[in-house]
């Protein structure tokens, strides 16, 4: 079943973070990543595989490329 927001979002630490340092860039993830196209998104990608706890807190959700080399190297 395809679920409207992120399963991570309340442990994700950028977008807890963001909330209160930068309100305009939070919401514009929340829209963009957390509420429609987290699928896309390098921080559920390798929550998803390998826990929400592997994710750097420098991972940003544009960061698929970086997504790809952190599950290379957790396998």
């Amino acid at each position: 079943m395809f679920m409207n927001t992120c399963e991570f979002k309340s442990s994700c630490t950028l977008f807890n973070e963001l909330k209160e340092r930068s309100p305009a860039i939070h919401k514009a993830i929340k829209e963009d990543y957390c509420d429609s196209g987290y699928s896309e998104c390098a921080r559920f990608i390798v929550s998803r595989f390998h826990g929400p706890e592997r994710v750097s807190k420098y991972l940003f959700p544009e960061d698929t490329q970086e997504a790809c080399k952190m599950l290379d190297e957790f396998s």
